[in-house]
């Protein structure tokens, strides 16, 4: 089947905000900058505006596109996502408006909870709207965790990032100070999230079908999604992170989007038929048109 590139570009970019959304919303319960998690949140809100322009793109037509928002209560893979993208930017919205003053602790919590659960459930379902009885090599739970998990560590080296380009008022890298001193550790359970995600949907597709995508599984989802992956969140638990954490995260920025990228392309590669669903049947049968 045809790689659907906007589907790609939707599902990742999407879910790496929900993930940098949901980071800033435990930033904002267990500790750390207020500068850190506004401009977290300005860039998960840009993802979910890429993001959302992919999946317009993918409809091909205003008209599609429409219909899928008028039906939002189908509760369709492609409705829950369009709501989940929708209470995603809400959310983060809210908090940026919210935090332009202090004093207001009890609603910017509330919010806060709410980021974090919408900013993983976005990437989950991403994934989850594609399974489906119908595409053996996409009937199964280990898709919509690979896709959970590549979002997350995505997200969350991302949001290191924004970190290590934030100073303390002592010159320092804001990195240390979020999460309460947790940063590192939660950016090693979303790798290790992202690593257990793959390789599972790689046993699912088994050793015949990976082997036919050697370079997308072994090259790019397995090199550089689970091994380089792990390799920077590993080096961000010791002194390295205190001394070079942009290096750090960009190069963990790199191998999850890498990781990310190939792992959904190996999903599209290696479906089997109905080759023009996508390319037909949205507009006459998922959207009613």
């Amino acid at each position: 089947m045809a790689i659907q590139w906007p589907l790609v570009l939707f599902s990742l970019l999407a879910g790496a905000g929900g993930a940098m959304l949901a980071f800033a919303g435990l930033s904002q319960l267990l500790g750390g900058s207020r500068t850190v998690r506004r401009r977290a949140v300005w860039c998960a809100l840009a993802l979910f505006v890429i993001g959302g322009l992919c999946s317009v793109a993918h409809l091909a037509s205003p008209l599609n596109a429409i219909s899928a928002v008028t039906n939002l209560l189908s509760f369709s893979g492609i409705s829950i996502e369009l709501m989940l993208l929708g209470a995603s930017f809400i959310a983060g919205a809210a908090y940026l408006v919210l935090t332009r003053e202090e004093g207001r602790n009890g609603a910017v919590r509330v919010v806060a909870v709410l980021a974090v659960i919408f900013g993983v459930a976005i990437g989950f379902f991403c994934g989850h709207g594609y399974v489906i009885d119908a595409q053996p090599t996409w009937s199964t739970e280990t898709l919509p965790l690979a896709y959970l998990g590549t979002s997350l560590a995505l997200g969350a080296f991302a949001y290191a990032l924004v970190a290590a380009a934030t100073k303390t008022p002592a010159d320092k890298a804001a990195s240390a100070e979020e999460l309460g001193g947790k940063l590192w550790p939660a950016v090693l359970v979303c790798a290790v999230v992202d690593a257990v995600g793959i390789l599972a949907y790689g046993l699912f597709l088994g050793l015949d079908a990976v082997a036919a995508q050697g370079v997308l599984f072994w090259g790019g989802a397995v090199a550089c999604g689970v091994i380089g992956v792990l390799a920077c969140a590993i080096a961000g638990m010791t002194a390295l992170a205190a001394k070079a954490p942009a290096p750090l995260a960009v190069a963990g920025v790199a191998c999850a989007a890498i990781g990310g990228v190939a792992l959904r392309m190996l999903m599209w590669a290696c479906a089997t038929g109905y080759i023009n669903l996508f390319s037909h049947g949205i507009p006459s049968v998922m959207l009613n048109l």
